[in-house]
């Protein structure tokens, strides 16, 4: 080269970070480096997830070609290839063709045998040939916020660079019992990280064929089980058809959510067929509520029933949030639903943090006295979420509304609008009520909040 590689590593590692989330940017750096020069795109978005660890493994040709696309895509002048390669090396790297001796694979791939064993996980058989074929194309890969084990090494030019840790006589016996056949079967779970898939949904369940499909661009990341992958990859590179399957359960969950859930889900089992039904039926809003129910401070406070365990303290039930959010929001896929999650979680922690007492320290006291705690006032809280949502109006802003609404049974209003009947009591017709509120919630005028 006639530049230091290191340097040019590093803006070259820069300039991905500007484009990486530009999915059509990187889809035709993907469609020019897979076509001409038979690179695996799964290897291409390991190196657009990570290029500060990816870019000092690459293959000098490897690495020109990756340096030539971002070039032409963003016009840094930093990144010029002659600048920095040889003659030699510019034409040795137009000559370059990828040989990947084994499958060669790239997401969408298709699972079968595949069974739901809970909310956003599933459960397939997956040969041996199969773990290795996702390895060896880059589409299945070490996350080391997952692990959260890591090594750091010195590499050959100076730089410091993370390595998984690997005990490398765990693997040895590990591919050793698969060729003995004594490998005691056991659960790998890989998670497909959330917002990562081009389309919006990372996974496609068809419960009818038991079929599992990871859809296009999906990143797909080792959570439990990282030694026994590493030595399904040695015992296949050792031996091609040997025959072994793990059961792998594949979850759709955000980093935090994978990193929270990590113990139990290595422990999931399969569930009855009328739980399946239920859990097959899942719209958008279900994942929303185990988002609240995971992220929020409403944690701990949704009843896992239609009705309220005052005991528990619980403030509302699992079916206000879920219904009520799918009717308000539109979504479309789960990247969508994510983001609607994300806005509900700030605005229920400002919308508690702000009432602590009534919500979190006196909730029986407050529900006597006033409708601000009820379990039907949710329809209401949501219903505003939606408004702020859609008019892109921060959760903060919610304490403006809020104060200005007078809860206390004693304003005539809910009486008025039907919430109330007139004995004071909650309207026993629990649709009407619910609507009330929601139409009530409604005609609140938000004008002076938009920017």
């Amino acid at each position: 080269m006639l530049t230091d590689r290191r340097e040019l590593e590093s803006k070259l590692a820069n300039s991905i970070k500007t484009i990486k989330r530009k999915k059509n940017v990187v889809n035709d750096i993907k469609e020019e480096l897979m076509n001409k020069y038979d690179i695996a795109g799964g290897s291409i978005s390991t190196w657009f997830r990570s290029p500060e660890d990816s870019l000092p493994e690459l293959d000098l040709r490897e690495f020109y070609l990756i340096n030539e696309q971002v070039y032409l895509k963003t016009g840094n002048l930093e990144l010029i290839p002659e600048d920095h390669f040889t003659e030699v090396e510019i034409k040795e790297a137009r000559k370059y063709s990828a040989e990947v001796k084994r499958d060669k694979i790239d997401f969408p791939i298709t699972l079968t045998n595949a069974t739901v064993v809970g909310n956003a996980a599933y459960s397939v058989p997956m040969s041996v040939q199969t773990i290795d074929a996702l390895m060896s194309n880059g589409l299945l890969t070490y996350d080391f916020e997952l692990q959260r084990e890591a090594k750091f090494i010195r590499g050959r030019d100076n730089s410091i660079r993370k390595k998984p840790t690997l005990i490398k006589k765990n693997v040895d016996e590990i591919e050793e019992h698969l060729f003995q056949g004594t490998l005691v079967p056991s659960v790998l779970v890989y998670n497909c990280m959330t917002r990562s898939s081009d389309t919006g949904n990372e996974i496609i369940f068809d419960a009818t064929k038991g079929e599992l499909t990871i859809t296009s661009g999906t990143e797909m990341a080792i959570v439990d089980g990282f030694h026994r992958t590493m030595g399904a990859v040695r015992a296949v590179q050792r031996q091609p058809d040997i025959n072994f399957n793990f059961i792998v359960l594949i979850t759709n969950y955000s980093t935090k959510q994978a990193q929270q859930y990590q113990a139990q889900l290595g422990k999931a089992s399969e569930v009855s067929k009328v739980r399946i039904q239920e859990l097959e039926a899942n719209r958008h809003s279900d994942g929303v509520v185990r988002q609240l129910r995971e992220e929020s401070d409403l944690k701990g406070l949704i009843s896992q029933t239609n009705r309220i365990h005052h005991l528990n303290k619980e403030l509302v039930s699992y079916n206000v949030l879920a219904d009520t959010i799918d009717e308000q929001f539109h979504m479309n896929n789960k990247a969508e639903s994510m983001d609607v999650g994300d806005y509900l979680v700030d605005f229920f922690n400002i919308l508690l943090g702000a009432y602590s007492n009534e919500f979190l320290e006196n909730p029986v006291e407050c529900k006597k006295t006033s409708l601000m705690c009820d379990n039907n006032m949710f329809v209401g809280y949501i219903v505003l979420a939606r408004r702020m949502f859609e008019m892109e109006i921060k959760p903060k802003e919610l304490r403006k509304v809020i104060k200005d609404i007078d809860f206390s049974k004693e304003n005539n209003l809910w009486k008025e609008i039907g919430v109330l009947e007139t004995d004071g009591n909650l309207n026993s017709n629990t649709n009407k009520l619910r609507k009330n509120i929601a139409d009530y919630f409604e005609t609140i005028d938000l004008g002076e909040l938009v920017k």
